[in-house]
């Protein structure tokens, strides 16, 4: 790992509040502390995406940088959203499996201000069948290898990786997190009454949040984001207390 990697590892842990669709929520994930805002763009399956325009007028007036979520392959697609949003990073959602030169393609297309993000799926944790832990760990190597900045664990079902609200196998999660050359971001469930455990957990270099703060879909919950964010503050300073 190069040393910009060892020191983003050891970096403090981020929250990503993502699934944001208007400005309202997105200054209330800037006062709760959320280190990220993410806007999901153009996912026909998420009821929570919204427009390339939307997302860029969000940028726009946001305190906190942006993470783009996306679902293609596509280099020209992707700047086309980088171009309008600016984001900090974009975080793909695409086939887990793609070939790490297809990442390539894309991460050598990207302007070099912006981070990639590679979300990998990991089964829903009462799975009957688990995820082979050096399979996973030689992915993100090889995510690596092609210039990847941060993989984004979310849990996995037929329809696609993220956005099931469903929590994912943490012991896995935990286990590929310890041997991952990258930074982890946990996804996949995470509430208010879990978010401490998945911290403790998993230990991840950051925390990834949608559905488990909404009232709606879409919408937010103040209360449950509000909550969230101190149970996370609590968590992290009861792991680094650990650690130390």
């Amino acid at each position: 790992m190069s040393k910009a990697g060892n020191a983003e590892k050891t970096a403090q842990i981020d929250l990503k509040i993502c699934g944001i669709t208007n400005a309202a929520d997105l200054c209330l994930a800037a006062r709760v502390g959320a280190s990220f805002f993410g806007t999901i763009v153009e996912i026909a399956r998420s009821p929570r995406s919204i427009s390339v325009q939307q997302a860029a007028a969000l940028a726009e007036t946001a305190a906190i940088p942006q993470v783009c979520v996306m679902d293609t392959e596509s280099p020209a697609a992707i700047n086309a959203v980088v171009a309008v949003c600016h984001p900090a990073a974009v975080q793909l959602h695409c086939d887990a499996d793609a070939a790490a030169g297809a990442v390539s393609r894309i991460r050598d297309d990207l302007a070099d201000e912006v981070g990639l993000w590679i979300a990998v799926g990991l089964p829903p944790r009462d799975a009957a069948e688990g995820l082979p832990i050096p399979q996973a760990v030689g992915r993100i190597a090889e995510l690596a290898a092609a210039g990847v900045a941060r993989i984004v664990l979310d849990t996995r079902v037929a329809a696609g990786t993220g956005g099931t609200g469903m929590v994912s196998d943490w012991s896995a999660a935990a286990a590929i997190g310890a041997a991952s050359p990258l930074p982890i971001m946990l996804a996949g469930g995470i509430t208010p009454a879990n978010v401490a455990q998945a911290v403790l957990t998993v230990k991840p270099q950051g925390i990834d949040v949608s559905s488990g703060v909404e009232r709606e879909p879409g919408v937010k919950a103040p209360h449950k984001m509000a909550e969230l964010a101190d149970q996370f503050r609590k968590a992290v300073v009861r792991l680094q207390a650990e650690q130390a």
